[in-house]
């Protein structure tokens, strides 16, 4: 705990409900005495897919100004096959589906593994026919789907990405206190109606203390 406390803080920006029935504003996090922060999003019973935008400020007590943003990560997943129709290897982007309904996209192609994301919440089954979307080269699944544990880098489009409507999935923003730029020093997360049911979690991993102390500074006021 003690090294926890020293390197890194762990801080709730929102906790858990079920009732998301309009917009999630978190709580708003003060980087001015840490160097980075990994914003983590944690999704459980999702009615929607959602936007999520950062904003930014000056002070804890409001923030309204957008918060520019390009990389993200979101849980992804493995999955083998063999007997590919050809040997072309898939590029980053390339959708891809199964017979049953599964889906992905995929991150890299390792020629016999596919390193994906964007799940659709359907279990790929063992030898059942993988299609990729453009090129339309077919595979056979290895197995099921596995390491739905790991996280994928991803590209945020116009400072924005949105949570996908599945269940149980998690994506990480890493911010940088530089990046907010000269004069902020706070950031908010928010997210558009999820609709109702949802199971939303929202902390921040702080990291780079400008203060090493047996007790953090907190990231609520500044």
């Amino acid at each position: 705990m003690q090294r926890i406390n020293n390197d890194y803080v762990v801080v709730p920006m929102t906790f858990p409900t079920v009732d998301q029935t309009s917009t999630i504003s978190s709580d708003i996090i003060s980087l001015k005495n840490y160097r980075h922060a990994d914003i983590v999003i944690q999704v459980g019973p999702i009615g929607k897919a959602a936007a999520v935008t950062l904003d930014k400020s000056s002070a804890v007590a409001a923030a309204s100004e957008d918060c520019s943003f390009s990389k993200y990560l979101s849980t992804g997943f493995v999955l083998e096959y063999d007997g590919a129709s050809n040997d072309v290897v898939e590029s980053a982007g390339a959708a891809f589906t199964g017979a049953g309904g599964g889906a992905g996209v995929v991150y890299k192609d390792l020629g016999n593994k596919l390193i994906a994301y964007g799940y659709s919440g359907t279990t790929f089954v063992d030898n059942e026919t993988i299609t990729f979307t453009s090129s339309g080269r077919t595979a056979v699944a290895n197995g099921i789907q596995k390491n739905e544990d790991i996280m994928v880098p991803r590209t945020a489009s116009s400072d924005t990405f949105d949570l996908a409507a599945v269940a149980s999935k998690q994506y990480v923003i890493p911010i940088d206190a530089a990046d907010l730029g000269d004069g902020y020093d706070c950031v908010q997360v928010e997210i558009a109606d999820c609709d109702t049911a949802t199971h939303v979690a929202i902390f921040a991993i702080l990291s780079e203390p400008r203060y090493a102390g047996e007790i953090p500074e907190t990231v609520f006021y500044d």
